[in-house]
């Protein structure tokens, strides 16, 4: 069945118009859902659709649902007004401000008496412009660049009479940022009119795929995902030589490329024994070394450690800014000329939105008495709280001179002391420890597993009895 089209531009540069914050909790999403005044084209009364829960076929192996949910307001909107009239066939269109690209079989958008629908003409719900697939066999998916955890929109398709139209149901399936497959949802065959499809995703998925016959849609809306993660991890400890530098281990998880500041601090430091002149290195999980950097001021990449915004405050200290993949990475810290005494090596996320995060920042050092004992910052950032393990090694590190026998603390922001361990076996939550798969391999060694709302809070290390030696904290972000 064909229809007519209109020639048009090129796609011109866009911003959806309609933004509202994102909450990570179901509950709070659908209370945001129905207590939002919908836009003015959530006015049309919805028809119901199966929606089917399946089981996730993901390492995580929970359950996972696709929910029906009335018309809502997401983060990210599309009404598709800012596009001209144009056919776009199966080239990939760039949408909702950026966070998708639409792919798929004959698209184009349209305006009113422009799409047939088998006797009827498909009509945009709020404007003038809506977007479709024209073909018998119609496909679109819609790829995110960041998990979402609510997907909608007002969709049409052919309707299965009179006899002969040809329409048949609308699928949608639902997959997460491994390619599995979340869930599945349907609705049949229409009167050619537009109506609300949207649904809530337990488990936040990157793909969306639609299937039908001549599909039309407009007033897409969805929900990124509240990232949670560890988006500043430091250590401060003592700076020696040799073997006894301060060595911190990052891991970057996710998909993508994750940018991120690491800092090198002494100088600036309101101690009596701080590092006077700090040196960075950066390695790669080979032990290859990526960047170096003496005196941040002097760096070549000068510019984007000033627009991190947070450039160290004296000009002796170090800092590097680079975009790295997900892997693991080290960063040493010395002083120059073999310079000692205390210093902090530190990193922070600089992109949030980026499917990747910061998972872990193992830090070594020599851990001695008073203020000279290994201490880890980390900043708990999003909206849900993040479910951490903090461990102290000693026993069990394959080098002289280790500390034989580690404490832990936790403090929160106010300097509260949350918890202690000294012993992991010893622990009153020795089991969630266990199973987190990550437990200490000494049983002199400490750990501590806690769900920590977003803020800030301190690791300390000290030897049992005031012993000293080199020791490892350990934050690992646990899903």
């Amino acid at each position: 069945m064909r229809q007519l089209f209109q020639l048009g531009r090129k796609r011109s540069l866009f911003r959806a118009s309609l933004l509202a914050a994102s909450f990570g909790l179901l509950f709070a999403l659908v209370t945001f859902s129905l207590a939002k005044t919908p836009p003015r084209y959530a006015k049309q009364s919805p028809v119901r659709e199966t929606a089917i829960t399946l089981r996730t076929s993901s390492a995580a192996a929970q359950e996972a649902s696709v929910t029906e949910v009335p018309p809502f307001v997401g983060t990210h909107s599309e009404t598709w007004e800012e596009f001209p009239v144009e056919k776009f066939g199966s080239s990939e269109v760039s949408i909702l401000d950026g966070t998708a690209v639409i792919s798929g079989t004959r698209l184009e958008t349209a305006t009113s008496h422009m799409f047939q629908l088998c006797g009827f003409y498909a009509q945009p719900t709020d404007g003038k412009i809506f977007f479709g697939a024209d073909s018998t066999n119609a496909f679109m998916t819609v790829s995110f660049s960041r998990p979402v955890t609510s997907f909608g929109a007002y969709w049409g398709n052919m309707p299965e009479h009179p006899e002969g139209c040809g329409g048949t149901d609308t699928t949608f399936s639902f997959k997460d940022a491994e390619g599995n497959l979340v869930g599945e949802a349907s609705y049949p065959a229409g009167n050619g009119a537009m109506h609300w499809h949207g649904y809530i995703l337990t488990t936040p998925v990157k793909t969306v795929e639609i299937g039908g016959v001549f599909l039309v849609t407009d007033g897409m809306q969805a929900t990124v995902s509240t990232v949670n993660s560890l988006s500043n991890i430091s250590t401060r400890g003592l700076v020696q030589t040799g073997d006894n530098a301060l060595v911190g281990g990052i891991i970057v998880t996710g998909t993508q490329p994750k940018k991120i500041i690491v800092r090198a601090i002494g100088s600036s430091l309101s101690l009596a024994d701080k590092l006077a002149d700090p040196i960075l290195e950066l390695h790669d999980s080979s032990g290859a070394l990526l960047e170096t950097n003496d005196n941040w001021m002097d760096s070549p990449n000068k510019q984007a450690i000033i627009d991190s915004t947070i450039p160290p405050s004296n000009s002796l200290e170090s800092a590097i800014v680079r975009t790295v993949a997900p892997d693991a990475y080290t960063a040493i810290v010395r002083g120059v000329n073999n310079g000692t005494g205390l210093g902090v090596v530190e990193v922070y996320d600089l992109d949030t939105s980026a499917d990747s995060k910061l998972a872990n920042i193992a830090t070594r050092g020599l851990v001695q008495t008073g203020d000279n004992v290994l201490i880890a910052g980390m900043i708990v950032a999003g909206q849900a709280s993040q479910k951490v393990i903090i461990r102290a090694l000693g026993p069990s590190l394959s080098v002289p001179g280790k500390l034989a026998d580690p404490t832990l603390e936790l403090h929160d922001s106010n300097g509260a002391l949350l918890e202690a361990s000294d012993n992991w076996v010893d622990n009153p939550n020795k089991q969630a420890i266990i199973d987190s798969t990550i437990p200490p391999t000494n049983n002199l060694e400490s750990a501590i597993v806690r769900m920590l709302a977003p803020a800030n809070y301190t690791a300390i290390v000290r030897g049992a009895g005031n012993t000293t030696g080199i020791a490892v904290v350990e934050v690992y972000a646990l899903n």
